[in-house]
């Protein structure tokens, strides 16, 4: 008595067909779906981002480091990125730029450096 197995290839590729929960393309870009009740919406009062406040948070050489994203960045950017701007990996890195500018050619230009940001407001 011979035992064969059974094709598995093809319910693979029945199952491969049905569609997925959030299976398109573009589900992909969108926010996932978040079901809160009202009693939570409520308790949670929308925060507005003081950029002014938050620049005088800082310490007279952070504001030097980083007059270019307060001066470009739009508050809504500056209120997402506030924590990381002020990190320790970002602003030794503003401190290294701001010494190769002395005596390199930078790309993009700095004051070029978010422009992508401006162009995506814009439009």
């Amino acid at each position: 008595m011979s035992l064969k197995r059974k094709d598995n290839t093809a319910l693979a590729r029945e199952e491969a067909k049905k569609s997925k929960k959030n299976g398109d393309l573009t589900s992909f870009f969108k926010a996932p779906k978040v079901q809160s009740s009202p009693s939570q919406a409520a308790s949670a009062p929308a925060s507005k981002f003081d950029k002014e406040k938050w620049v005088a948070s800082l310490t007279a050489e952070q504001k030097q480091l980083l007059k270019l994203e307060i001066d470009t960045l739009d508050p809504s950017w500056l209120s997402v990125l506030k924590e990381e701007l002020v990190g320790k990996e970002f602003l030794d890195l503003k401190r290294f730029l701001e010494k190769e500018v002395k005596t390199q050619t930078i790309y993009p230009p700095m004051e070029d450096v978010y422009s992508w940001c401006v162009t995506s407001i814009l439009h």
